[in-house]
């Protein structure tokens, strides 16, 4: 056994996630956009689209490659990261605006079992205690993210090419990664007698899933979709922000909710599901509340952090709640539906941020996020959530 007791494998499941979500990170969010605008000479509707496809493609995708990753476990995981590897060298060999498009999408097919097959697998739901092991999944997968969009950006002053390469290798590393970890675990044999409409049908039927995953899942990521149109230009118009010190503060709160997770995972069974999410987005509301009447930078770091914080006191208890309510036998089929619903609210959010802030001004959809916030921290300070969690 390795620290945290994980095993060799499981430790492997997390290097992997770590560097698909980097590759990722620094391909989509900054490497994509200044490629095909200022090296393909392309413009930046066709990178737009790119982008879109990859994440539309892996929303979508995600209840089915849980589902088959529940019946057929790493295998699935292995032929998803060659899938991505394909795409990234069509788009490398062949930088056409239909291949960028085409190819960004079957990335996303190919990204979509990665996540739900490492949280299966180094959290599964029936282990006693996986609020720390669930810190590590996100921890790994918040890291990745970050690194990639950070780290790229000190490579392509070199060039295009070495930040491509980079990008490559590190998928590459992921697959041959994947080919230690074979074969899976065994799977439930009754699962591979299910169709997914059965398992799906068998959720839906849970009132725990229907009356509070699914709204509450949903409203988070789309709180988070409206003020993605308008914080840039809130930071610059309202705080005063340079782009530099706009960087600085995502950094100021992503890296608090990083380094947040790992301890109130342990704290996690300590207080109850209740208390760890009303405090979570209550504390949540009040910094954007706070963020939309300020003017200035002083104030905005601190209250980054603050919603860093909040972010960390959030996601183990929420991701608990999940575990609670997900068969075992199921798990990564659970963990697909709610990923599916999240990217939905991803999804929907930042259009209606746009609209919002069009007629109502650039703190409006802050504002709404706020209300929404508050709401979502109200309904769990006196939802006897447990009457709905014993199974």
């Amino acid at each position: 056994m390795l620290p945290a007791n994980l095993t060799r494998q499981e430790w492997i499941l997390l290097v992997i996630l770590f560097t698909t979500e980097f590759a990722r990170g620094a391909f989509f969010l900054s490497f994509l956009p200044i490629y095909a605008v200022k090296h393909l000479g392309l413009s930046i509707t066709a990178a737009g689209f790119a982008v879109s496809a990859h994440y539309f493609t892996e929303t979508a995708s995600k209840t089915a490659a849980g589902w088959h990753f529940d019946r057929t476990g790493r295998p699935v995981l292995l032929i998803g990261l060659i899938t991505g590897l394909a795409s990234l060298m069509a788009m490398k060999l062949w930088p056409l605006p239909v291949i960028l498009v085409g190819a960004s999408a079957l990335l996303g097919l190919g990204m979509s079992p990665v996540w739900l097959g490492v949280m299966s697998e180094v959290a599964p739901v029936e282990m006693p205690g996986r609020a720390s092991r669930v810190g590590l999944v996100f921890a790994a997968w918040l890291a990745g993210a970050g690194a990639g969009l950070v780290a790229v950006n000190f490579i392509l002053h070199r060039g295009f090419e070495p930040a491509f390469s980079m990008i490559i290798i590190l998928w590459l590393v992921s697959v041959v990664l994947t080919l230690f970890i074979l074969p899976s675990r065994g799977r439930r044999e009754k699962q591979t007698r299910q169709g997914i409409f059965l398992s799906l049908a068998r959720l839906a039927t849970n009132p725990a899933v229907t009356r509070i995953l699914i709204p509450g899942m949903f409203l988070q990521t789309f709180c988070a979709g409206l003020l993605l149109p308008v914080l840039p230009l809130f930071a610059q118009n309202q705080l005063g922000l340079s782009y530099n010190q706009y960087g600085l503060l995502l950094l100021a709160g992503g890296g608090t909710a990083v380094l947040g997770l790992l301890p109130m995972g342990m704290v996690l069974g300590r207080l109850t599901l209740n208390s760890l999410l009303a405090a979570g987005f209550g504390l949540s509301a009040l910094c954007l509340g706070l963020l939309a009447v300020s003017h200035g930078p002083q104030s905005a770091f601190p209250l980054a952090i603050l919603l860093g914080l909040s972010y960390a006191v959030i996601l183990p208890a929420w991701n608990t709640l999940l575990a609670r309510v997900i068969p075992p036998e199921r798990q990564a089929t659970g963990w697909g539906v709610f990923a599916t619903v999240e990217g939905l609210g991803a999804a929907i959010g930042p259009a209606l941020g746009s609209l919002v802030a069009r007629y109502g001004g650039i703190t409006a959809p802050i504002m709404l996020a706020t209300l929404l916030l508050i709401t979502v921290a109200i309904f769990y300070t006196f939802y006897p959530l447990e009457k709905f969690l014993v199974k």
